[in-house]
């Protein structure tokens, strides 16, 4: 139901978000900063802080949250997909 998909689809966003927010922080020990998500400098005002390293926020979490789904019928791959979109 629509219910069910909500609540994998935030629970994954969710995981994506908190990893990728303690890696920034330094948390994490096993990633880093993003450093390619650098914002612009201006005259008054340089980039001194640490983006969120969303891309491992999204590796973990597609480990972590997929690996409780089993099976191949149509629930799992529903399942599947809405943790996906959580992530996206």
């Amino acid at each position: 139901c629509r219910e069910t998909a909500f609540v994998f689809a935030i629970t994954s966003a969710g995981v994506t978000h908190a990893v990728a927010r303690s890696c920034s922080e330094g948390a994490i020990e096993s990633c880093t900063c993003d450093y390619r998500r650098r914002g612009p400098g201006g005259p008054d005002w340089h980039w001194g802080g640490c983006s969120d390293n969303v891309e491992f926020g999204r590796m973990f979490g597609r480990e972590f949250v997929d690996s409780s789904e089993r099976g191949r019928d149509l629930r799992y791959l529903t399942n599947l997909h809405n943790n996906e979109a959580g992530r996206m």
